[in-house]
Order: structure tokens, then sequence, then C-alpha cells
């Protein structure tokens, strides 16, 4: 709690003394006090004769991002108005393009001879405020928009809107100049994604041709097939097996009757019965067939050229013999043929359940592929349409709401450094006073007196007049 004095007034320290008798903080430094406040009021002067009026204008820009319905075209552009606004202005406020701004209207020679473009590109671009009006953020006509506001300060009224009209149409040709870009960008990284795919799919349908000319036969559409063959070889194995036991019963039942009348005749007729069940049964291509036909040709020009019984029977006999060993043999050679292709159709058909695996496999991927290169293609098209639009001006429009026009007062006054000058010196001068009494006290207070010497005030005499 603060002290309080003789009169109950709240001493508060060399603060509160100085409070307590301004007018005689005024007596004892007024001088002082009037020179810092005349410094003050000289500087005032200074500064009124040397500053310039500055005026300031405002120019206007609609950001709306127009766009059709999702079922003629899908964006390939994310939707974030505030993010496409900052990088509006950055764009807008590039180096290239307030060095032209500078060039153009000649600005800041001195600062461009002394320190260099770098030092007046950055003095235009403080000079430039970009003001954002939240309030504007909204649906307008099925779009989402913002209107920001361009202001410069400049010497002259006629240079300030000249410079903010040129700022918004940089902020008109960047909003162009960004959109068309990044459709471009995408629409060239899906084109490169669509290469991607269908050199993939290519490939893919490649492995698969070479995979199914190596192993012809063994594939799954063949099964059936091969199971027919396999039906047809077994069918003929069979009536080959029973051909040869036939031609070696013959043979044995020639050598066993050597007198029985002419075993050529019956042995052609024996041909002919057994080729009228195979014509029954089979084509004329099929092999047994024509084997038959070819032993009853070989039978009959032998009965056709045979001697009589009586001076001819061992030479028959001789003949039957050898013919039939003949018969067996080729028999056997058939036998044997038929032999290996049902091994290797056989072992074909073993490998038919492992290739569909793998041809499975390998078609599930082209699949894939296939898929993932027809959804390029559509993001493609879209993307395409999309770019086309974009150049259409069917995306974001920037364009100049309401253009920046000469300011007709300016927006710091002389008046207004002189007023501002004024109060400051007379400030400076109080705290000038003040700052001198903290130094040198003076003791008006009996809480003060005794704060400073220890001693018990006993008694006071209060402030007359």
């Amino acid at each position: 709690m603060e002290d309080a004095n003789d009169d109950g007034v709240p001493s508060g320290g060399p603060l509160g003394e100085i409070l307590r008798d301004p007018i005689g903080v005024m007596r004892r430094h007024g001088m002082a006090i009037v020179l810092v406040a005349a410094a003050g009021v000289l500087a005032t002067a200074v500064a009124v004769m040397l500053v310039k009026p500055e005026y300031s204008a405002r120019a206007t820009v609609l950001i709306a991002s127009q766009k059709l319905a999702e079922a003629f075209v899908r964006p390939t552009i994310e939707e974030d108005l505030l993010e496409r606004v900052n990088a509006l202005t950055a764009e807008a406020l590039s180096r290239e393009n307030l060095i032209k701004v500078i060039e153009k209207y000649d600005l800041y020679p001195d600062v461009r001879e002394e320190s260099g473009i770098t030092e007046a590109v950055s003095a235009v671009r403080k000079r430039i405020e970009v003001e954002f009006d939240p309030g504007a953020l909204g649906p307008i006509r099925g779009a989402r928009a913002q209107i920001i506001g361009i202001r410069y300060t400049a010497s002259t009224p006629e240079l300030a809107a000249d410079i903010a009209n040129e700022v918004a149409g940089m902020f008109t040709a960047a909003g162009i100049r960004i959109r068309t870009q990044q459709t471009r960008i995408t629409t060239e990284f899906m084109r490169r994604e669509l290469l991607g795919a269908e050199e993939a799919l290519r490939e893919q349908t490649r492995k698969i041709s070479e995979y199914q000319q190596a192993h012809r036969g063994e594939l799954p559409s063949e099964l059936e097939s091969n199971l027919r063959r396999l039906e047809r070889l077994q069918q003929q194995r069979n009536s080959l097996a029973l051909q040869i036991a036939d031609a070696e019963t013959r043979l044995a039942i020639a050598a066993a009757e050597p007198g029985a009348g002419n075993p050529r005749a019956a042995r052609l007729d024996q041909l002919r019965e057994q080729l009228a069940r195979e014509l029954a049964v089979n084509t004329e291509a099929h092999p047994n067939v024509s084997s038959l036909r070819r032993q009853i040709e070989l039978m009959e020009a032998q009965v056709s050229e045979a001697p009589g019984p009586a001076s001819g029977l061992a030479a028959s006999r001789s003949i039957v013999q050898g013919a039939g060993r003949r018969e067996v043999s080729e028999l056997r050679e058939q036998l044997a043929e038929t032999d290996r292709e049902l091994a290797d159709l056989d072992a074909r058909v073993a490998k038919i359940p492992a290739r569909e695996e793998e041809l499975s496999a390998l078609l599930q991927r082209a699949t894939v592929l296939r898929e993932n290169y027809l959804d390029f293609l559509r993001k493609v098209k879209e993307a395409e349409l999309s770019e086309s639009l974009e150049l259409a001006q069917q995306g974001d429009r920037v364009s100049v709401l309401d253009a920046a026009y000469p300011p007709s007062e300016p927006e710091r006054t002389r008046l207004l450094v002189a007023a501002g000058g004024l109060v400051a010196s007379l400030g400076l001068g109080l705290l000038a006073g003040m700052l001198l009494e903290l130094r040198d006290p003076v003791l008006v207070s009996a809480a003060a007196l005794e704060a400073a010497t220890g001693l018990r005030v006993l008694g006071s005499i209060p402030r007359i007049g």
C-alpha cells in the first residue's frame, strides 16, 4: 500500500512528489523544458518544410473461380481459393514484373544508381499493399470469389493511380498464366504416365504371346483337344495291338498247316473283312484303313500271280509267311510310334495345370495393366479438356473490378506532420523536466522527508495560498 502524505494524498515515491508539485517543477526547470520544446518545434518546422505529400490510390481486383459441372468435366487442379490468391500475389509482384514497372515509370533513379535495381525493387514492393476483403469471400453466381485491393503510395496522385492500375493488370496476367501453366503441367504428367502404362501393357502382352508360343500344346485352352487326341491314339493303339495279335496268329496257323488250300486267298478275304469293320468306325484317312488297303493290294497282286496249287505250294507258303512277317513288323512300328505319341501327349496334359497357373498370373497382370492404361487414358482426355477450358478462360477469372483514380488529397499532409511534431515537442519538454526533477528531487511532503532522513516528523505547516 502507498504511503499517504500529511494532506492524505498518496506520495508514490519521487514520481508522486513530482505530480504533487507540478508548478514547482515548472518553476525550477522551466528553462530546460522550454529549450527542449523549442528544439522539438524547430525540428518539426524543418520536417514540415522537407516532407513531401504522399498520395495513395487503390484498385480493386476480383478473383472468381468459375467451373463447369463435374458431370461435364472433372477438374485437374485442387480448388483452394486462398492458396491461389497467395500464388497470384507472389507471381504478380515478382522481381521481373516490378523491374518492368520501375523502368516504365522511372522510379527511384537515385536508389538504382547508388544501390542497384534490387534496392529499388524492394522499395517499390514496400509501397504496394495487397488488402484482402474477407467479407467478399463467398458464392457469386455459382463460383467462389475473393476481392482484393491493390494500393500504392506515391509522391503524385497520377503516379499512384497509374502504378496501382499497372499492378492490378499484372494480377490479371498472372492469373491466366498460372492457371494455364498448372493445367499444362498436369496434362504433360498424365501423358507421361499414359505412355508408361501403354509400354508396360505392350511388354506384358509380348510376354504372354511368347509364353503361349513356347508352351504350345500345354495350354489350358488345348486341354479338350488333347484329351480327344489321347482317346483316338488309345483306340489306334488298341487296334494295332489286335492287328498284331491277329497277324501273329495267322503266321502260326500257316506254319502249323502247310497243306491247307491257298492261304493267300484266305488271307485276302480276312483283310477285306477287317477293312469293312474299320470303315464302319473310321474314315479313309485313318492309319488302320490305309494300312489295310496296302495289304489288300499286295495280297491281290500275289494271288493273281501265284501258280497252281500243286506246283506252287511251297512258294506260296514262303510268300505268305514273308508277307505276314512284314505286316507284323509294320504294325509293331506303328504301335511304337503310337506309344511315343501317347507318352508325349500324356506329359503335355500333365503340365497343363501348372501352365494354367502361370498363364493366369500373366493374364491377371495384363488385366491390371490394361485397367491402369484405360484409367490414364481417361485422365489424359479429362486433362486435355480441362486445359482447353482454361485456355478459353473457363477456370479462374481475374479481372479489375474498380480501376484506381488519382486521389484528390494526399494521405500524409504537412498539417498532420506539424500537429504531430508540436505534440511530440511538448511531450519531450515535459519529459525533460521530469527527468531533471528525478535527478535532483525537492522534498515537498512529510513522508518524503521521513523517507529521506529516517527521522519522524513531529509537525508540519500546511501550504498557504
